[in-house]
């Protein structure tokens, strides 16, 4: 069984070329969401060590009303924005870090409920180069108590 944490992480916005073009007296560009961590190791930090040049992040937006609704869909509870060739019963677990919408690019996995039990199969199917990144199975009760707070936000 598996165990899903949330972490707050903080994403530069800016290519390495846009960096190095980027005024030192300006702010950069940051993203603040919730990283999606299974059994202390960040998910997204999984699919680096596979694809360090990956582009997608956590759709869990801090700060952000679609936090809400990317939380409802992770909960089974409302449909996920996906890409156009992603099965129905998919849910996003990493997309565009510009506009959070699924049609930019999807990391995604399917979600299924059974009794007491959560699973994610079929994880990054749509992503070339990205393997060995699940099944993973997680406790309903934990799972949804991790997740259900953002929904109340």
């Amino acid at each position: 069984m598996n165990e899903l944490t949330l972490a707050p992480r903080t994403h530069d916005l800016l290519s390495p070329r846009g960096a190095a073009r980027w005024p030192e007296d300006r702010p950069r560009p940051t993203l603040r969401t919730l990283d999606l961590v299974i059994d202390g190791t960040s998910l997204l930090d999984r699919v680096f060590t596979q694809l360090p040049t990956f582009s997608l992040r956590s759709p869990l937006w801090i700060g952000y009303p679609l936090v809400v609704t990317h939380a409802r869909a992770l909960l089974g509870g409302g449909p996920s924005d996906l890409a156009d060739d992603d099965p129905a019963d998919h849910v996003a677990l990493f997309m565009c870090p510009s506009c959070a919408i699924g049609g930019c690019g999807v990391l995604s996995a399917r979600l299924t409920r059974d009794g007491n039990r959560v699973h994610w199969t079929d994880v990054g199917r749509q992503i070339r180069g990205v393997a060995d990144l699940g099944p993973f199975t997680f406790d309903a009760d934990q799972y949804d108590g991790v997740l259900r707070p953002l929904t109340e936000t």
